[in-house]
């Protein structure tokens, strides 16, 4: 879902990118991308768009260099503008093949001559990078041996393959699952097994994505609760009987309003729901 103005920002936002000639949508990323809401209820979702073209004319005969160029903008510029309207939302970044190349190139710079990127810089903003908590990039061809964020039993590398000895400088955020059987993110033979890897991977992806989500809201809840006891104690010494349900002449938030965080000064209380703290910035009226 895109975010519209007016609509809450959710604790989670998961950007997916599509394999070449995938329809419109999220492709293969689609079931790594359900497995992770079944556990964040709260998550939402949005598919990158961009040609996932390799020269078919089903995708409008788009060159594979030029769709990834302008897919790895399409992803700088998606993830940016949201983390300008969501500046405190997790990010988590899931990409397929050619999907999962555009997302390395946008997260992990570096350039890509393959796409004809000379530009070695990260796209993404430092302030988005800080948000994106994890990335699962799945037969992404800009693998080779030895990335410190590799898995599977891939020895070798993909037809677009980054520069051995290459360091992201978000390793700690990635997983990059290539499996030697795979033509394109490896040197097999083996087509199908390209479309597995959720299937062979998928709990193993999943268990990461929840470590770096689970590190990063306990991390964000403490900073929240202090925040909000620092402005109940801040609110407690004001003009007495100046609103209601502690609100400093607030009415209470709407269930999904914002109803604390630092620097907040509109109502603490929620007239639905209970006022959840998502980080020390955003507390939101939750069911």
């Amino acid at each position: 879902m895109l975010l519209v103005s007016g609509q809450s920002c959710p604790e989670i936002y998961i950007f997916g990118a599509r394999e070449t000639t995938a329809s419109a949508g999220f492709g293969s990323a689609g079931a790594m991308i359900d497995m992770i809401i079944a556990d964040h209820p709260n998550a939402t979702s949005e598919a990158i768009t961009y040609p996932a073209c390799g020269g078919q004319s089903s995708c409008g005969s788009v060159a594979y260099g030029d769709s990834a160029k302008a897919g790895t903008s399409a992803v700088a510029t998606a993830v940016n503008d949201f983390n300008t309207k969501c500046p405190d939302t997790h990010i988590v970044l899931v990409g397929y093949s050619q999907g999962g190349q555009i997302m390395d190139n946008a997260l992990c710079g570096g350039g890509d001559s393959g796409a004809g990127i000379t530009d070695t810089t990260v796209p993404i903003s430092a302030s988005a990078v800080k948000m994106i908590k994890a990335a699962i990039l799945m037969g992404d061809p800009r693998y080779v041996s030895g990335l410190a964020y590799g898995v599977g039993t891939c020895t070798s590398g993909g037809f677009d393959a980054r520069a051995s000895g290459f360091v992201c400088p978000s390793a700690s955020k990635v997983q990059l699952y290539c499996d030697a059987e795979d033509p394109y993110c490896c040197n097999g033979n083996d087509a199908a097994h390209h479309q597995q890897y959720v299937s062979i991977y998928g709990d193993k992806a999943l268990t990461f994505v929840n470590s770096k989500l689970a590190t990063s809201t306990d991390t964000s809840t403490d900073a929240a609760t202090s925040s909000a006891d620092t402005s109940t104690k801040v609110s407690a010494t004001g003009t007495a009987g100046s609103g209601s349900s502690g609100s400093s002449g607030t009415t209470c938030s709407a269930l999904w309003g914002q109803c604390g965080g630092q620097q907040w000064t509109g109502a603490t209380c929620c007239s639905a729901g209970t006022c959840k703290a998502l980080n020390q910035y955003y507390s939101q009226c939750l069911n």
